[in-house]
């Protein structure tokens, strides 16, 4: 691909990537949807342009979701975790060691998922008096949770650069080529 096509991908995807993270203010439910789509897409953006590319594009993609964003959680949990993480994952897999691929990534979502919430806490000043149900405490069972689904969401990244890779990919380089 040349370097104008390259360019012109990249403005595109960071477009769309930048859409789908400020859809996070309409749809309440989209809140981790959202910005894990938008790092899908920028994942494509790595694999279609190359990584130098689609950082270009996360860094955009957080400043206009900063920005943009009423709603600041969407666009954190963006620049903290779910941004990033489809560009690394694939580094963190070329581990010898399966067990200690994990281990990092689940270090890794948990130090952004408590810094995340750290940030909404002290510098956001999000309200805290909900924290407590029957004495259980509310950001314990969520992180807990959230752990669960990040290991769901980090198996769906593997299949879906399988699918990527098999057939879309042949697809994008095909319709790039007429060009």
């Amino acid at each position: 691909m040349k370097r104008s096509q390259k360019l012109a991908v990249s403005g595109l995807l960071t477009a769309f990537a930048s859409v789908v993270l400020i859809l996070s203010n309409f749809v309440p439910v989209g809140m981790y949807t959202f910005p894990a789509a938008a790092g899908l897409i920028l994942w494509v953006l790595s694999f279609a342009a190359g990584r130098q590319y689609a950082l270009y594009a996360y860094a955009a993609v957080s400043v206009i979701g900063f920005l943009i964003c009423s709603n600041k959680e969407a666009p954190l949990c963006f620049i903290l975790f779910l941004g990033y993480y489809p560009l690394l994952r694939p580094f963190l897999e070329k581990l010898r060691f399966r067990v200690l691929s994990y281990i990092l990534k689940l270090l890794l979502f948990n130090a952004a998922a408590v810094g995340t919430y750290f940030l909404l806490l002290y510098v956001f000043s999000v309200p805290t008096e909900d924290f407590r149900l029957f004495g259980i405490s509310l950001p314990l069972v969520f992180l807990l949770l959230l752990n669960v689904v990040f290991l769901v969401y980090d198996v769906a990244l593997k299949l879906f650069e399988r699918k990527y890779r098999e057939t879309i990919n042949k697809l994008v380089t095909n319709f790039f080529r007429r060009f």
